[in-house]
């Protein structure tokens, strides 16, 4: 017997969740599309030269590869930012399109079957390229908060950073860029202990190991950003600092700071340049949304274009609202019949005619009432029908 078994980090969606995982979809693609935003489709693979001097060793090594066969190197989509960017630099600029958003499945490589996370994962995803303003800034941060409050999500929190706050006082102390990517590790763990070690190994004035080790603590609302700038000279992050009190002003005039917390220690992400997000639900343990502003990125495909945007982890989404109780059962059908095949061009035209004014109508099999009966009663359907010598007779209910 074959072995029917899943790889493991990729699973089916049976009818329940497909109708739940469709209509979170939609809900998400209603919300980006009221805000004007186009979608696109970019391709399940791709040529790995593209994206190899992109990603970072890490990130490579997460890769799904595979070869063509003319011998070339090719991966499944990984990120669907990195398409976007690789998009633009090809053809959005020409159509002037610079608002998009995307619905696509991503792919990790995890090689150990013990592993908690995903292989395979529905995201969807808003890019807003060509501004660098706090304003385009805010806009997709209400985006964001939109898009899961239309999805059904209430108890949730977005999480707002800004790596140049962080990228300010390591140049002004003169850190290495691998010595700040590995500070930057540390804090964004929260890792007290080992930031200490770390700068205790390196040649920093007291007044910048205070500042990185403040650097951790400094979370909550608008007033944390008073304490930040206590004893910070250096413009990077000053601009930084200003970023922020421009977007939190923004979202307090759009009635959305409440679902908004600031966190300077927020330093994830490989290639954000700005202001960094990650959306919490009280109830998961993993982000169910995460993103920020890339402004350097398109720069590796060949054209200079600043860039913010976000992606919701589909899966995580539906579980957050599996725990809130907001999952939808699915829909049964308006109508189900049999009939004794007698007259096909009756049955053909009357259900035609059911279906044409928007009821869904099943056909089913069964030789018996009772068993038709038993089926819709069973299935919640309201309404069952027998189509028999050209005739129809309702066994229950009526349409």
């Amino acid at each position: 017997m074959k072995n029917l078994q899943l790889p493991f980090g990729v699973q089916d969606y049976m009818p329940q969740e497909c109708y739940n995982k469709n209509s979170v979809q939609d809900k998400l693609c209603a919300v980006f599309a009221l805000h004007g935003l186009s979608r696109v489709s970019v391709p399940a693979i791709e040529y790995f030269d593209v994206y190899g001097e992109v990603l970072s060793r890490s990130a490579l090594n997460k890769t799904f590869k595979m070869t063509d066969i003319d011998g070339s190197l090719l991966m499944l989509r990984a990120d669907p930012t990195l398409q976007i960017c690789r998009m633009a630099a090809s053809k959005l600029n020409s159509e002037n399109i610079k608002k998009v958003y995307y619905i696509e499945n991503s792919y990790e490589y995890i090689s150990d079957p013990t592993a908690v996370r995903s292989r395979e994962f529905p995201q969807a995803g808003v890019e807003i390229l060509g501004d660098s303003g706090s304003a385009c800034d805010a806009e997709a941060l209400i985006i964001a908060i939109e898009s899961l409050l239309g999805a059904g999500l209430e108890d949730f929190m977005l999480e707002i950073g800004q790596v140049d706050y962080f990228n300010g006082i390591a140049l002004q102390s003169g850190f290495c860029e691998k010595d700040a990517a590995e500070l930057r590790l540390l804090i964004n763990r929260k890792d007290m202990l080992g930031i200490e070690m770390f700068l205790n190994g390196k040649n920093v004035s007291s007044e910048f190991r205070s500042q990185f080790m403040l650097l951790p603590t400094l979370f909550g609302d608008t007033e944390i950003l008073k304490k930040a700038r206590a004893d910070i000279s250096n413009e990077k992050s000053l601009r930084a600092l200003d970023n922020l009190e421009d977007v939190m002003s923004v979202l307090k005039a759009a009635k959305l700071d409440k679902y908004v917390s600031i966190d300077l220690g927020l330093l994830r992400g490989e290639y954000y340049t700005g202001i960094v997000v990650k959306g919490l639900y009280s109830r998961l343990g993993v982000p169910i949304l995460d993103g920020g502003r890339y402004d350097k990125l398109c720069d590796a495909f060949g054209v200079s274009l600043p860039a913010v945007g976000f992606s919701v982890g589909v899966k995580r989404l539906l579980t957050a609202l599996e725990k809130e109780g907001k999952l939808l059962a699915c829909k049964p059908a308006d109508c189900a019949y049999i009939s004794d095949g007698d007259n096909a061009e009756f049955e053909y035209s009357y259900i035609s005619e059911l279906r044409k004014k928007g009821l869904s109508v099943e056909k089913c099999f069964f030789k018996t009432e009772k068993q038709l009966i038993d089926y819709c009663n069973a299935k919640n359907i309201d309404c069952a029908a027998i189509i028999c010598g050209g005739k129809i007779k309702f066994a229950k209910g009526k349409v």
